[in-house]
Order: structure tokens, then sequence, then C-alpha cells
């Protein structure tokens, strides 16, 4: 059973299956894949010259001549006054677009006011021959073909074997002899592609055992001088195209011919039927054009067209008339299907014996560039030679092969080690309490690896005790890609539920913050919303109500701490606070309160409006030179006050340095700083941020205020740069890189920076702390000279 499950599932099945799906809709012509395919063909048509308007000239029976013209622009007498003034200007040829009427009297009065031999007509379709007229009259000009015939002599193996075929239908006529001199006849049957626009037109449809020329078909071989039974016998498609003598039109299918709207003008002329009564034609002006009269403003005669929205009946059929007398290239050969179905084969073949042996990015990469060399190929073809070749079935093909292999091959060598390398440092941030990392990392690895699995549930627990339902829901949402597991799917129930609340744990209650009025509070501090996760709880912005003053609010439940080290915690939270509460410097942020809780302990600090230096990070964002410098200067002010103090942050970074409007910046998070005094510095303990961190701190040695400077010169040289100096593909590579490694000179990264940049920045990321500054006091002084520098020049 387990071999015919993995035979249903393998690779060898499933593509070449999934490539003869695609090919059999293309084929079939399905709804599915032709609103994907006709965007790209209607785009690459505006790519090429637009037919000539020379040929065909449109008599338009629209608002203005009914409004000039007395009469009725309908009645017999008028259409045959407008059919012989258009052949007294010399047109080659007639079409009236006003289907022959039904009735016996208005037909014979129409076809005795005009000459027949010189018009082509126009048959009034119905969905079924009409009883008295179930058979075309001897009297119209339609060729002698049984419609068994079609394709007859046409090669099998350029046949489309799913074409869809014609269905025969009925057109509405007078009694036969009403027609004794009828002439020559067509049909205007325009059938709209899936997305509701016409782009083929049936040169030949069945009737009655017989094939109806398209009034087009008629016009452009009168303008050939030919009648239509001059069409061979059977008529043959081998070489594509609708042979006459003298005349070869591209057809496809069934004898669809596409309709060419390249361009960005109509390929016929206009002239208002009212111009053409009133003599304010000029003589000659319709000489050797082929001339159609009809209405274009009847109400819902509106045909959607590719590139030009709507047009009218009318307009289509000179569009129509123009596409065959210009010669257009517009085809879709015979052997286009066994093209695609060779293309099709051929992606088959690279899917399964290529694209594995190649790791993730390079086959991608080489997939890319095979299909992007048919895309241009098939692009070429029909901008340059009006070949008509479906790029569409090939680009799902090969995405969905691509992504069918990596699903069905699993990891690859190189993606297991990622993965492993991921899970261990999400776990690694998770144990440290950096929860947004932890999670940043959980999101990349596979939920349906047994690996995995864990790991993301247990950051969402995490997140959950944390108080971040959204982290926790995201986390959840992730893990339950790969399937069921546990109480996941309760869990985010219950979290999608409490959609928009935070709740604080209280000893006597629950308290929600979505409902008005009953907002839980910290001390005297009324929480209002979350503003986000800290190094060591959750951050509420709070509003202190003796003043009206928004207030940031870090907390520390007690919920995550093990018992037997509660005790310490609280005593080293206290008396960071305490410490840092004394600073007073505009560069650092200022502490208001202290409180504790049954639950938790909390700090009510400043709140800051503005944005942390992770937004100008990207090379896209970078601030000016003297900006960074005036940053990175303020940020050493504030550093010196702290290290007078004793106290070192620990993790610089630039989430931690708050960039305000005003243009100040604020040092924050003294979430993980620490004494320096040997009574409360613990060794073998690494804090802070991988990408920043000194050395000496990811060797759990006893660090100082050098450590922090280490710290923001690695901020410095990422926002100069747009890029890290030290990066590495998991947790090892990088920590080695930070104690052992080389980092790309700043010089070689941005070598249009001030000269006087380079070795300040080279200084202050010494993986020896004693060729660093000293001091941040001595920092600052320099980069206070190097500001004034900048800014005298």
């Amino acid at each position: 059973m387990r071999f015919f499950t993995r035979m249903g599932t393998s690779p060898w099945l499933l593509l070449p299956a999934l490539g003869l799906l695609l090919l059999a809709a293309s084929l079939l012509e399905s709804g599915i894949l032709q609103p994907l395919e006709y965007p790209v063909y209607d785009g690459l048509l505006t790519l090429r010259p637009a037919l000539s308007q020379e040929r065909v000239t449109l008599i338009a029976i629209d608002q203005r001549s009914r409004r000039d013209f007395a009469g009725d622009l309908e009645a017999p007498e008028t259409l045959a006054a407008m059919l012989r003034q258009v052949q007294r200007l010399g047109a080659a040829g007639t079409g009236l677009l006003q289907p022959l009427p039904v009735n016996p009297d208005q037909a014979s009065r129409l076809l005795n006011a005009i000459d027949p031999s010189k018009v082509v007509l126009t048959l009034a379709a119905s969905r079924q021959p009409t009883s008295h007229q179930s058979k075309p009259p001897a009297a119209l000009t339609i060729p002698d073909i049984p419609s068994t015939a079609v394709s007859r002599h046409q090669p099998a193996y350029l046949q489309n074997p799913l074409a869809p075929r014609p269905q025969s239908g009925g057109f509405q006529l007078p009694r036969a002899d009403a027609l004794a001199e009828a002439g020559r006849a067509g049909h205007l049957l325009f059938s709209p592609d899936s997305d509701g626009r016409v782009r083929n037109l049936a040169l030949l449809t069945p009737w009655s055992g017989r094939l109806l020329p398209a009034l087009p078909l008629q016009l452009a071989l009168q303008a050939a001088h030919l009648n239509s039974d001059q069409l061979q016998h059977p008529p043959s498609v081998a070489n594509g195209a609708l042979t006459a003598v003298g005349i070869q039109i591209p057809v496809h299918g069934f004898f669809r011919s596409l309709l060419d709207f390249s361009g960005q003008h109509r390929p016929f002329q206009t002239v208002s039927a009212s111009d053409l009564l009133a003599n304010r034609l000029p003589a000659n002006s319709l000489q050797g054009r082929t001339v159609l009269i009809g209405p274009t403003d009847g109400f819902g005669d509106r045909q959607r067209v590719p590139g030009f929205g709507t047009v009218s009946t009318s307009e289509l059929a000179a569009w129509a008339t123009a596409t065959l007398l210009g010669g257009s290239p517009l085809q879709r050969p015979p052997w286009a299907w066994l093209a695609e179905a060779g293309v099709q084969l051929y992606f088959i073949l690279v899917l399964l014996l290529l694209i594995p042996r190649l790791s993730l990015r390079a086959g991608s990469i080489t997939l890319a560039l095979f299909l992007s060399g048919w895309i241009l190929f098939a692009a070429c073809a029909l901008v340059f030679a009006g070949i008509w070749l479906k790029i569409i079935p090939a680009v799902l093909f090969c995405s969905g092969g691509f992504l069918l292999l990596r699903r069905q091959h699993g990891l690859t060598e190189l993606d297991h080690h990622r993965q492993e390398s991921t899970r261990l440092l999400a776990q690694r941030f998770q144990e440290q309490g950096l929860l947004d990392l932890a999670l940043e990392k959980a999101l990349l690895l596979k939920p349906w690896a047994k690996a995995n699995r864990e790991i993301i549930y247990t950051i969402g627990l995490e997140c959950e005790r944390k108080r971040s339902p959204q982290n926790a829901a995201t986390a959840y949402r992730h893990l339950l890609q790969g399937g069921r597991f546990r109480d996941c799917a309760g869990r985010l129930k219950q979290l999608d539920h409490d959609n928009g609340t935070v709740t604080l744990a209280r000893a006597d209650a629950t308290l929600v913050l979505e409902k008005p009025g009953e907002k839980p509070t910290l001390g005297r501090y009324r929480i209002e919303q979350e503003l986000g996760q800290g190094a060591m709880g959750v951050v509420y912005l709070g509003i202190d109500p003796k003043i009206n003053r928004q207030v940031a609010i870090k907390t520390l439940p007690y919920q995550n701490i093990e018992p037997n080290l509660l005790s310490s915690v609280k005593e080293r939270f206290f008396r960071e606070a305490e410490a840092i509460g004394q600073l007073n410097h505009p560069n650092l942020v200022a502490i208001y309160d202290i409180g504790e809780e049954k639950d938790l302990a909390f700090l009510a600090m400043e709140r800051l409006t503005g944005k942390d230096l992770s937004h100008y990070c990207t090379a896209d964002k970078l601030l000016p030179v003297p900006e960074v410098v005036d940053i990175v200067a303020q940020v050493a002010s504030g550093l010196a006050c702290a290290h007078e103090q004793g106290i070192v942050h620990r993790d610089i970074k630039p989430a931690n340095l708050f960039l305000q409007d005003n243009g100040q910046v604020k040092v924050t998070d003294f979430g993980i700083a620490r004494f320096t005094a040997a009574s409360a510095t613990e060794t073998g303990i690494v804090l802070g941020t991988p990408n920043y961190m000194s050395p000496e701190q990811i060797a759990g040695k006893k660090v100082d205020g050098r450590s922090d400077l280490f710290s923001l010169g690695v901020v410095m040289y990422e926002l100069l740069s747009g890029s890290k100096p030290f990066q590495g593909d998991n947790i090892t590579t990088l920590m080695f890189n930070i104690t052992h490694g080389n980092y790309p000179p700043l010089q070689e990264v941005s070598p249009k920076l001030p000269a006087a940049i380079y070795p300040l920045v080279s200084k202050l990321i010494q993986k020896n702390l004693t060729r660093r500054f000293k001091t941040a006091a001595a920092l600052y002084q320099e980069l206070d000279e190097l500001r004034k520098e900048l800014g005298q020049g």
C-alpha cells in the first residue's frame, strides 16, 4: 500500500499528468486558461503596426445621420439610394449590414431597387432553421460545399484533436419567390471568447448540410473578382489557410480567422450616412474601396474587442473585412499545438532530469531562463510574424511543476542544513526571551517537518505567556499549515475570538482592553494598548490620569520566571530601574516611575514618537552622512552618561535607537543592561542581538562600555552602507565571523564617504577591545569634531 501511495505521488507520474492536463485544457480552449492567455495575446498585439485604413470604409447609420435625415434610414428605398451613391463614388464592393428583411414585400422592394450582383447581403441568424426555409435558396450565391468535407484532406497529425466543432444553425429568410435574384449573401456571426471579447470570425459556418460564408469573406472574394463557388472543393487548410483561386486566408480550427486588432487605431474609415445622402463626400472618395453600410448606434448591438473597448456589429464587420483585405498575417497555424506539446514535453524532461540535480537557487534560475527563452520566442513570433503560440500553459506548468518538485522531494541537503540552523537559532532566541527574533526564525521553518513542529508550538506558547496574542496566533497558523498538532487549533480559535484585546493577569480578574471604561490599570496608569515586545516583557501604552500624559510601560511578568530565581530577578530589575532612573540625559529614555503588582513589576517610561534606526538600514533608505554622524554622536553622548554610572547597555542595535520626529535620538531598552561591578557580573551568559554583539560578549567574558562602542560601530557601519559588516548563514558562522573573521572594509562597500569616516568606524569595530575608543566620551569628542567639519564642508 505504501508503495502505491508513493507511486501515486511520484513526480514521474504527477509532472506528465500535469503537463497533459494543461495541454488538453489549452487545446479545448478552456475557460480556465484562456482568460490568462488572452491578456498576453492582446498586449502583444499592441506592439504590432496597425493595418492601413485605405481599403475599407464604413457608412455609419449613427445618431447624427438619424438627426440630420428626415426619413427612415432603414427603409428599402433609403438603403437603395445609399447603395447607388456608393457605387457612383467608385466603390469596388459593397456590403449591406442591415439584415435582409424576412417580410417578402420588404425583401422584394429592397432587392428590386438595387443590383444584387454588386451588393453582399446579410442574413439574420436564428437558433433553428425556419419551417418555410430549411435550406439555402438557389438564388443566394452560397458555395455548394458539404459541411462533412471540412478538413477532410488536412493531415490528421495537424488537426487539433480536441478543437470544438461548430454547431449548425439557421437563418431567417423570406419565401424563395422573393429571392429570385438575391445575389451574394453572408452571415455576421461573431462568437465571443470566454472573456467576452471577440477575436475570431467563422469564415464558413454549417447550414443545412452546406457551409455559409461570412459577409466579410464574400466581400474579400468580391474584391478579388471571385465567386464564392470558386473556393476549392472541398476546402483545404493543409497549409493553415482557406484557399480559393488567387486568395489565401490564414485560418485555424474550423475556418476561424483571427481578427487583427494590432496597433492603436482602427483599420477602416468611418463616414456618416447623412454625409453620403447629402452628397457631401468628394468625388471618387470611395474609389477602389470596399464599403459597408450599417447601423452603429443600435441599443444592445455592441461587441467587446481587445484594446478598443466596445464596438457595434457594423464596426466589427468593417474590422473583419479590413483584416481579410489587408492580408493580415495573424494566424494560429495547424502545427501550433504540436509545437506547444513539444515545449511541454521539453519542460517535463527539464523538471524531471535536470532541476533535481541543482540547488534550489540554481534550479529556479535555470528554469526561469529556459522559460524566458520560450516566452521571448513566442512573443517575437506573434509581434514580428503574426504567429500565435500560447505562452500560459508552459508558464503554469513550470511554476506548478517546480513547486511540486519542492514539495515532493522535500528538503535538499542544503535546505535541511539551513532548517536545522534556523531551528537551533529559534530555540536559542526563545530560551533568551527574544521572542520576536524567535518567531521570525520559526516562520522560516517548514511546518510539516516533525522536528520543526515542537519548537514552533513552544514558541507559540511562550508568546501567549508573554501576553503577545498576535505573535502566538501567527505561530499557530504557520504550524497548522502542516496539519493538526495537539491543541493548536483550539488555541488559535480562542486567540481569534479575543482578536484586538490585551489582557493583564491579576489576582482577582482578567481585564480586557476592548471594552470602553473597563481598561486595566497598573498602579495609577490606565493601559490603552500593547506597543510591542521588549527584552524582558510586553510594553504597553499607558495614560497618567493625574497629568494626562502618555507613557510607555514595560512589564516584567513573574509567571515566566522560575520560582527559585524570582527573588534575584526582582532585585536586579528594581536595582537596574533605580540606576537608570538616576540617569538624566537628553539622549537616554527617561524613567518616570516604578511599581509592582501581584504578578508583575513595571516601569513607566518616556513615550517616544518617530522611528527606530532599523528603518534607515537599507540601501534605498540611507540617511545623509552628516545626519548619521550626528545620530551616532548623540548615542555616544548618552552612553557616556550611562557608562559613567557603571551601566552597560549590552544590546545596542538599530531597533533600540529611536530617532524622534524632532531629530533627537533616544537610547532605549536597557532591559538586559547589567552593572559592571564584579558582584553583579555573571560570566558564561550571552546577552544581546547576535549581529551587533562584541567578540567579548559572544565569548561570555566580562564586558564594559567598550562593548557598547563595538555594537555602535556595527550600527554606524550599517547606517552608512545599508549592510551589516558581520554576516553568516547560521548562528555559528556569524559568531565565528564576529570573533575571528574579517569584514568588508567600509571604503570598499561605500567608497564615496568622507575620508575621516573610515578610520573612525574601523577603530570602533576592532576585535581587540584595547584598540577601540577607551570611552564613549572620547568617541563623542571625535564625532563632534567630525560633525563640525562636515557642517563646514
